[in-house]
């Protein structure tokens, strides 16, 4: 059986590199046993144990998911029905126009991604974001480290923008790792929040966000809100003209 330092040493190894995750993913026995593990009544084994798998073997397998489904929803647009050309075209019953509020010109999704310690702050920001017109901001109520992998993925896949707020907690927190990487390598704009004083990014998390950042420990909130609404705007325009 493993024990659950052992279990967090593999997790560890787990984000090392590409070469690390095949070893894992190559000892068959290993595998069979956290499997059982990410099924088990122990909530913290459960946890780190469906970290690994998806690490290992399913973040691949949703991406690639995510990229086919996105190639049949653009042939499903292409077939839609036109209706600036509607004069030009027969039209079979089985199309139609969607029209609702989520595809609107301008609309966009912003997401927070953030460390539990800092979820008081968060919420704050959370408030004064969804007084914008930001379409839907995501924001998780539940500690991140009990959040399936596959949860936090398919918020980041819904968002065009991803907030990391970070602190040292965050860094050290390896559900916050995976989030952020994620959200990284599907290419998602990151616009980073500093939320600890006399904390600076390091390691893993230097080679994600950017280095100018909103710094929070400075300014008052309400104008480091205004700052991070202006560089939200700038940015989802800076995305539209690419």
């Amino acid at each position: 059986t493993i024990q659950r330092p052992a279990l967090e040493i593999i997790s560890a190894i787990s984000f090392a590199n590409d070469s690390a995750i095949e070893q894992i993913k190559e000892n068959d026995i290993l595998m069979d046993h956290i499997k059982k593990l990410s099924d088990r009544n122990d909530k913290d084994q459960e946890i780190t144990a469906n970290r690994i798998l998806w690490k290992v073997e399913q973040e691949t397998e949703f991406i690639l998911n995510q990229k086919v489904e996105k190639k049949r929803r653009q042939t499903i647009i292409k077939k839609k029905f036109k209706e600036e050309e509607a004069i030009y075209q027969y039209v079979r019953g089985d199309y139609h126009i969607e029209i609702n509020d989520d595809y609107l010109p301008g609309k966009f999704d912003v997401m927070l991604s953030y460390c539990h310690s800092g979820k008081e702050i968060c919420s704050k920001i959370y408030t004064h974001l969804n007084a914008e017109d930001f379409g839907q901001v995501l924001f998780h109520e539940r500690d991140i480290d009990t959040i399936h992998p596959r949860y936090m993925a398919k918020a980041i896949e819904c968002s065009s923008i991803v907030i990391i707020c970070f602190s040292n907690k965050y860094e050290q927190s390896y559900a916050c790792r995976l989030e952020a990487e994620y959200a990284k390598k599907r290419q998602r704009t990151i616009i980073a929040v500093k939320l600890e004083p006399g904390y600076d990014a390091k390691g893993w998390l230097e080679d994600i966000i950017d280095t100018t950042y909103i710094d929070f420990t400075k300014s008052e909130f309400t104008s480091a809100c205004t700052q991070l609404i202006k560089k939200i705007y700038e940015t989802n325009e800076e995305n539209n003209n690419i």
